[in-house]
């Protein structure tokens, strides 16, 4: 290549309107299970004063009540994806192998939300520690939520059925994945309460694996037929008959139709595929499941500042001038963020 300064405007331009084409093509799944929150400061600040408590029948003096806020603060992250390119190696470029860089700068661009919400989720990265904790205080993925934050004596649910599962009125909720664990968690997911002492109404649509999880996750919930031999307590434990002693329920034999068909969406994501160690079991053997269907989704994507592309090209810049280099790069701002913890839950084995 001939490097002129035309030569050089024209090669950028070029270079940034790949960039852009690559940033905007890129496979993404952030936007379906965070909601987007745009921030026009360092920090993020949340507040909410919770479910109210319904109606009481008026027996005696009326029973005034004061919401109680509770807030929920995140940092914001700065970012920064940078590529020089020799000046030397440019001039004497005769097959365009620089072009496919920025095709990769832009794709990575692109799936920051994606890294950073992954690294959540698993705790790894610069998204560990402190940022683990939930909007309620505790860990996101907690065996012990409090359903009101003022009031400890409403006590406490799940959402974390990962180490075999969690007992619960003497049923194995969860745990490695399966036809019994992932419906478990979806039903103790629909019965959680709010502060009121009713339901939230979570209806878990969505569940979501790494590669490794594909084939059973999409057994689940896409066969036609499937044959389990252990179905909740059908095909376990003791029999609910007479006699004395009570017969053992015998595993279940053939294959029946699939009730569990639709159930929940499937997201197969395979930035969660690794072998990273939590809780007993591995990242790649974790699944979740989200009610993504509320105004607000399981995960939060704090946006300050979207990727741009910029570029260093004049003769007489430094990077240029000294160490013969033509720099180019991106600037990004922003922190991925929990939402309420009753939105989603997390097994495995």
């Amino acid at each position: 290549m001939l490097v002129t300064q035309p030569n050089l405007s024209l090669f950028f331009t070029g270079l940034e309107t790949r960039w852009r084409g690559a940033y905007g093509a890129a496979p993404v799944v952030y936007n379906r299970i965070a909601t987007t929150y745009p921030v026009a400061t360092e920090q993020w600040a949340s507040g909410w004063i919770g479910m109210l408590d319904k109606m009481r029948e008026w027996v005696g003096p009326r029973l005034t009540r004061q919401p109680n806020p509770q807030t929920y603060l995140v940092q914001i992250q700065n970012y920064e994806q940078t590529q020089g390119i020799d000046q030397f190696k440019l001039e004497d470029d005769t097959y365009g192998i620089y072009n496919p860089v920025v095709d990769f700068m832009g794709l990575q661009a692109a799936k920051w939300p994606d890294y950073q919400l992954r690294d959540l989720l698993q705790s790894q990265g610069s998204q560990g520690g402190s940022r683990q904790l939930s909007v309620d205080g505790v860990n996101h993925f907690s065996t012990a939520h409090p359903v009101s934050f003022w009031d400890s004596s409403r006590g406490t649910y799940p959402n974390d059925y990962t180490n075999g599962g969690q007992t619960i009125n003497g049923i194995t909720v969860g745990g490695a994945l399966s036809a019994t664990s992932f419906a478990t968690v979806w039903e103790d997911m629909a019965r959680r309460k709010a502060e009121s002492g009713e339901p939230w109404g979570i209806v878990a649509d969505l569940a979501v694996t790494g590669p490794m999880l594909k084939l059973a996750m999409d057994t689940i919930l896409q066969a036609q037929f499937m044959g389990a031999p252990v179905l909740a307590q059908l095909g376990s434990a003791n029999a609910p008959t007479a006699g004395s002693p009570v017969s053992p329920n015998a595993p279940l034999v053939g294959s029946t139709e699939n009730v569990m068909k639709g159930w929940t969406d499937r997201l197969m994501w395979p930035d969660l595929g690794g072998s990273v160690t939590v809780g007993g079991g591995t990242q790649d053997q974790l699944f979740y499941v989200m009610d993504t269907s509320k105004p607000i989704k399981p995960l939060s994507w704090l946006l300050r500042k979207a990727p741009d592309f910029t570029y260093r090209k004049n003769p007489d810049d430094p990077v240029v001038f000294d160490r013969h280099q033509y720099v180019m790069g991106s600037v990004a701002r922003g922190a991925p963020a929990w939402a309420f913890p009753q939105l989603m839950s997390r097994s495995g084995a």
